[in-house]
């Protein structure tokens, strides 16, 4: 008896469990294991694929997905991804927003406590563009150099616990020569 013909093998077969077998980045499409059956080239279902939103984020071998296979033939199937395991746990268990990454670079949102976290694992670097420019309405602290190309301009006070130094000369430590005593003024730094 054909699986179409069995409505029941049919609906066995329309939802399964099953896992990652191998990848085609190129094409977009994996194929799925589900005991001793492995899956034809099927595309695997993303958070966007349309004119507003596109994610691409792949699967990895051995992945658990659901194997979605309408009319219960995997040649239409789509791999559903987004199913926890062993081999791939849930990486928190707090009531967050958390995207991770293989190198261990976590990027969450706390909305219990407002608060939004990017970290980098290793060298990891970033980088920002915004040709229209870039406003931040906040404090903001550093840690570590910061190098300008380009100019800066101040509205309020600049404070330095060291020394400033513009066109080679210390704000600090410049000495001025030929000065007069009294009610005379000093020409520029030298």
């Amino acid at each position: 008896m054909s699986a179409l013909a069995d409505p029941r093998r049919t609906i066995g077969n329309i939802l399964q469990l099953g896992t990652i077998e191998r990848i085609d980045l190129g094409a977009a499409t994996c194929r799925v294991r589900v005991g001793d059956n492995v899956t034809g080239d099927i595309p695997w279902a993303t958070g966007g694929a349309g004119q507003m939103l596109r994610v691409w984020s792949p699967p990895s071998v051995g992945e658990q997905c659901m194997l979605l296979c309408p009319e219960g033939d995997d040649e239409g199937g789509i791999a559903v991804l987004g199913i926890f395991s062993d081999t791939h746990p849930a990486p928190s268990s707090e009531p967050l927003v958390l995207l991770e990454f293989k190198d261990g670079s976590r990027f969450s949102y706390d909305p219990e406590a407002h608060a939004l976290k990017i970290q980098l694992a290793g060298e990891g670097t970033a980088l920002l563009e915004a040709p229209g420019g870039l406003k931040i309405t906040a404090d903001v602290e550093v840690e570590g150099d910061i190098n300008l190309t380009g100019k800066l301009d101040a509205s309020g006070k600049i404070t330095s616990s060291a020394d400033v130094i513009g066109g080679g000369k210390s704000l600090k430590d410049h000495k001025h020569t030929g000065v007069t005593a009294g009610g005379g003024v000093s020409g520029p730094p030298q």
